[in-house]
């Protein structure tokens, strides 16, 4: 099959990897011109797959003679397929009350010292079936893909016991089979203290270390451990000890860090060689430097401020200048950020964290497959999967300028069209 786009973004630029100098603001041509280097832009491109992988890039004038006769299709805009490299998606019950509550100035931690945030989901899902939660995953699986997704990470950590965490894993492997995208399974069982171990923080870090890890790894429900570090979560010893726990069962390191306090969770992420440091409202210049040199991504979620107005806005900008590669994601859960719409979090990766739009499409493809170690997607080039997002726009600045509406026309995943808008809504553009 051919895609022949009039933008095609391959997300491969030359000599701007890693993103280390401001963008001209007051000079849009120079400013375009280093937006389109960083996507990699090939105007009047063409990707050519074969099965599940890619097999030709570029010009569309310079299609190899091989592919003459091949089925083509004619699209605007065309990315690699989107990677929401950061969710909670497999979760019971509602948290609409609270939503009020905290606009209304009461604290989240205090809401949950009382017994709701996390602790509120960790109850409703409890009282859910692994079908009910598998049936309720698939559901918004297919969400996702019509709003552009391809991979989808996804996070246990609603159950704070080792049955319920095995559980939501388990629904997520139960879901694999039924949706039209690639699930990524990460463990949380670190992301709060259950109250009945208030008392006890030791004994439930050790029933997270010596229970639940070893039966989540001997059962292969999850490529990574994650832990929320920060004020009222998890120390820095403790989530130390979880982290190296997980590493000795080939489980890969990431972490809530530094959301609601300089907690020292970014510097954690680096001494354990981390995959990702996500959220980072309060991380420190020497963290930066440190997340640069060991390769650790830093994973922005700009839905939380939406909910969350006073929290203070994670530095995207210095993070760039220092040399971080810089992935968002929807930080999609019942709690804190109620969406999955990959276009809205680049709308305000411009407007809360003063990102370009290119630096927001790379974050959602290139940067969000290095953030979950997957070397086989995010860029579009020979030999990678053929995971593409179609975008339904004339110029890819417009995708983040018109919030509110889903730009994507058409995703392909593993060589298959898996969705698609309408025919009339790619050949309106001719």
């Amino acid at each position: 099959m051919i895609l022949l786009g009039r933008q095609v973004l391959t997300m491969a630029p030359a000599g701007v990897d890693p993103i280390t100098a401001a963008p001209p603001a007051a000079d849009l041509e120079a400013l375009r011109a280093r937006d389109a280097a960083l996507v990699g832009m090939i105007e009047d491109g063409a990707v050519v797959w074969e099965g599940e992988t890619i097999a030709w890039v570029g010009p569309r004038g310079e299609v190899p003679s091989r592919y003459a006769g091949w089925p083509s299709q004619e699209v605007p805009c065309v990315t690699p397929g989107w990677i929401d490299c950061h969710t909670h998606a497999v979760f019971a019950g509602s948290r609409h009350l609270e939503f009020t509550q905290r606009n209304l100035g009461a604290d989240y931690l205090a809401i949950q010292e009382a017994g709701g945030g996390i602790l509120s989901s960790a109850r409703a899902t409890a009282a859910s079936s692994r079908r009910e939660l598998a049936e309720a995953l698939v559901g918004r699986c297919f969400e996702a893909t019509r709003l552009g997704v391809t991979t989808l990470e996804v996070k246990s950590g609603y159950g704070l016991a080792t049955d319920v965490e095995l559980k939501q894993l388990q629904a997520i492997e139960d879901a694999r089979g039924e949706v039209l995208l690639d699930l990524q399974a990460t463990f949380l069982g670190a992301h709060a203290i259950p109250k009945r171990y208030r008392e006890d923080r030791a004994g439930y870090v050790a029933r997270v270390c010596e229970e639940m890890i070893p039966q989540v790894a001997s059962r292969g429900l999850a490529r990574f451990c994650d832990v929320f570090c920060d004020r009222g979560a998890f120390t820095v010893e403790e989530a130390r000890r979880v982290l190296e726990a997980g590493l000795a069962h080939g489980l890969i390191p990431r972490l809530h860090a530094d959301e609601l306090s300089a907690a020292g969770a970014a510097e954690l992420a680096v001494e354990v060689g981390a995959a990702s440091a996500d959220h980072l409202e309060h991380v420190s210049a020497a963290a930066m430097a440190g997340m640069a040199s060991a390769g650790v991504v830093g994973v922005l979620l700009p839905g939380v401020n939406l909910f969350f107005p006073k929290l203070p806005r994670a530095p995207a900008r210095e993070l760039l200048m220092a040399g971080v590669e810089v992935a968002l994601a929807s930080d999609f859960n019942p709690g804190t950020s109620m969406t999955q719409d990959l276009g809205l979090v680049q709308t305000l990766g411009c407007t809360m964290l003063g990102m370009t739009p290119g630096e927001c499409l790379r974050a959602v493809t290139r940067a969000a497959a290095r953030a979950l170690r997957l070397e086989d997607r995010g860029v579009l080039a020979p030999g990678r999967r053929a995971d593409l997002t179609i975008l339904g726009v004339e110029d890819y600045w417009q995708v983040p300028y018109v919030p509110g509406f889903s730009h994507v026309d058409g995703v392909v995943r593993g060589g298959e069209l898996v969705y698609w808008r309408s025919a009339e809504s790619v050949e309106d553009e001719d």
